[in-house]
């Protein structure tokens, strides 16, 4: 069975709009030429046909083509295969059934398709001398590989294109769904800035496609392959050569797709390279092109990248024009790429004509736009892990419904047979056991329960003891400073200022004096510094996100690190004491370990309330390490980190790689 095919291509650069385009088709043995004609052919053979093997793959194929022309008919061709599935009772059927279904909702649904994909792959694999269940499979891989990427879940979508890779390899070694594995792998590592392997798997998508010989996959190939070379800034103007090949072959078939994706990659090449006016050259073809097709967006965002090569080329008056012109076709009252590079390339245009202060409010309304964007794709994949979750224990339910649904009538049908009264006892008889031997069992199992969730609210509370313990004496030994040493070493410095006055002194024994007076002063500030970081007076006067906002100040007016602190969802909320002072503490000793250990330039604290969630991460660009080390070598630093968050009852998430920085992620209840 095939698998959707995505050819998906992105640039991130600055003042360029941020392109991205997917290419969907229906099936490797699908060339969208023609289409009708098969159409109506599958449509014959499904009305004679008597096999229901060959019926269900039929109605499979023709349901697959049919998803983005009628989904409605579609939806038709998966009643008729779950009908013959019910008749027959054969699992293969079934699987194929929920095959179909996942790929008509993988637009609508990506959680529900998930899932579908996931009970059709495990029924599949109880047939493993069945080669369509095997290929099958390998078309569920490839489909999940891409639900994930369009979630930039792009570690798990590479997974699956591997596994889907390995079945066709090994079963099926011709198969047309190899360079659409290929081009996708491609894509997510260029997705995940890794042009090597991007590059490696385009060369091998082109290589496959002119060993076979296909035109549409050849054409595809070749485009995906310029493209990587023009996004990894590689070998010259090669890239420009892949492309003018696509385009040839692509002008010859009339796919109009890749037309316009040569073009666009060719202009972002001459950008790149600094030849503005060739960029903006073919720019302008794109802007014809998708005036031609009615598509208003594309329309927008070449206006923008045309504006952005004429502010290159200190062309601020025509710049200015084409960004006008864009928002007749975007709507900029919402957060989105295209309004980000709407105002950068804005910001260039009043910094050329001098009007400075213009041009500080849009990088003010970028960097807003890009929090959006951040805070927006945040949301987006929590909503997709809760529809997942949602929609999973759902079915749950359902089928536990089933379940009793089953049984009862089962002991209905016992019950009004006279001839198996006695069986039905029996069978009674041992249903009470078993439930009475699950209770007993779930008692034991509760009674467990109880005694270490006993142990864990008494490990939490002298937990609690102990932090607050020493938050006290934090507290004291802050005021005692404060107030009891503070106010020894102010009275002192008092009294030297007055018998300063009452002194007569060479000059020698007066720069002496001095010099004590200044060190005295050192004395004072330091232990004011030392009393200030026990116990942060903005901490306990005005709350958890002033508290670290000032600590991230701090830090980066001392020169040892750049620090970028975060908060989103925060407004009007307010901590409980405790738990405000054990996050200050836990960010503290995390910037406090970068400062000491990770040799970083710049560091992100962020503290996010979303859904009655809490979120806090810290991030740095140093030079990482390896997590595994934790797990033999833990320093008092991370034992007291991982003690204050279980004290928390939070989670606690490290990522870190060697040479790549580190991050920390902390969730708990808000």
């Amino acid at each position: 069975m095939a698998a959707i095919r995505s050819f998906k291509i992105s640039f991130k650069r600055k003042k360029i709009y941020k392109f991205g385009f997917i290419v969907l088709l229906a099936a490797t043995h699908f060339s969208g030429f023609g289409q009708n004609r098969k159409l109506d052919s599958l449509r014959n053979r499904i009305r004679i046909e008597k096999n229901d093997t060959v019926k269900v793959a039929l109605l499979g194929d023709l349901g697959f083509r049919l998803r983005f022309i009628n989904e409605a008919e579609s939806w038709q061709q998966q009643k008729k295969i779950d009908s013959i599935a019910k008749t027959t009772g054969n699992e293969y059927f079934v699987a194929r059934s929920y095959y179909l279904t996942a790929c008509i909702e993988m637009n609508k649904s990506p959680a529900k398709a998930i899932s579908i994909f996931e009970k059709a792959i495990k029924i599949f694999s109880k047939f493993p001398h069945n080669r369509k269940a095997i290929i099958t499979t390998g078309g569920a891989y490839i489909n999940l590989g891409l639900l994930h990427h369009n979630n930039n879940d792009y570690e798990t979508a590479i997974y699956y294109y591997l596994k889907a890779e390995n079945i066709y390899r090994n079963n099926d070694p011709k198969n047309k769904e190899i360079v659409i594995i290929y081009n996708n792998l491609s894509i997510t590592y260029g997705a995940l800035n890794k042009y090597d392997e991007a590059l490696n798997y385009s060369k091998k998508a082109l290589d496959w496609a002119r060993r076979a010989k296909d035109k549409e996959y050849l054409i595809n190939a070749l485009c995906s392959h310029g493209m990587n070379l023009v996004n990894a800034k590689r070998s010259g103007d090669t890239g420009i050569v892949f492309l003018d090949s696509a385009k040839h072959l692509a002008d010859i078939s009339h796919n109009i797709s890749i037309l316009y994706s040569t073009d666009f990659f060719k202009a972002m090449y001459y950008y790149n390279n600094k030849r503005y006016r060739k960029a903006i050259d073919y720019y302008s073809a794109c802007l014809e092109f998708a005036k031609k097709n009615n598509s208003a967006i594309d329309v927008g965002n070449n206006f923008i990248n045309i504006a952005a090569n004429e502010a290159e080329l200190k062309l601020p008056l025509q710049a200015a024009a084409h960004l006008d012109s864009s928002a007749k076709y975007i709507d900029y009252r919402v957060a989105s790429v295209s309004k980000q590079m709407y105002f950068e390339n804005y910001g260039e245009v009043y910094k050329q004509l001098g009007k400075f202060a213009k041009a500080m409010e849009c990088k003010d309304t970028v960097g807003k736009i890009k929090d959006d964007l951040y805070q927006a794709d945040n949301i987006k994949q929590l909503e997709f892990r809760q529809a997942r979750y949602n929609y999973e224990k759902q079915q749950n339910e359902i089928s536990q419904l089933e379940d009793d649904k089953q049984i009862q009538q089962l002991l209905i049908k016992h019950k009004s047979t006279l001839n198996y009264v006695f069986f039905a006892t029996a069978i009674t008889i041992f249903i009470i056991s078993l439930l009475t031997y699950r209770n007993y069992k779930q008692k034991q199992r509760l009674h467990q329960q109880r005694i270490l969730e006993l142990e864990t609210e008494k490990q939490l509370e002298a937990t609690e003891a102990v932090l607050k313990g020493e938050e006290q004496e934090r507290t004291r030994i802050a005021k005692d400073l404060h107030d009891g040493l503070g106010g020894m070493l102010s009275g002192i410095k008092y009294s030297f200022a007055t018998m300063k006055e009452n002194l007569v002194m060479t000059p020698d024994s007066q720069q002496a004096f001095d010099r004590s007076i200044d060190m005295l002063d050192s004395s004072i500030k330091e232990m004011r510094r030392v009393a200030h970081n026990m116990m942060p007076e903005a901490l306990v006067r005005f709350g958890l996100d002033i508290a670290l906002r000032d600590f991230c100040n701090d830090i980066n007016q001392s020169g040892a690190l750049k620090v970028k602190y975060q908060s989103i969802g925060l407004d009007g909320i307010v901590l409980e004491e405790t738990t405000s002072i054990t996050l200050y503490r836990i960010v503290q000793e995390l910037i406090n370990n970068t400062m000491k250990h990770a040799k970083a330039k710049t560091a992100i604290v962020q503290i996010t309330i979303s859904n009655g969630r809490l979120f806090v991460t810290v991030e740095d660009d140093g030079i990482g390490f390896d997590t595994q080390i934790l797990k033999i070598n833990k320093g008092i630093g991370w034992i007291n980190i991982q003690n204050r968050v279980e004290f928390l009852k939070g989670k606690l998430e490290i990522t870190s790689k060697e040479g790549e920085g580190t991050s920390v992620l902390i969730e708990l209840k808000s």
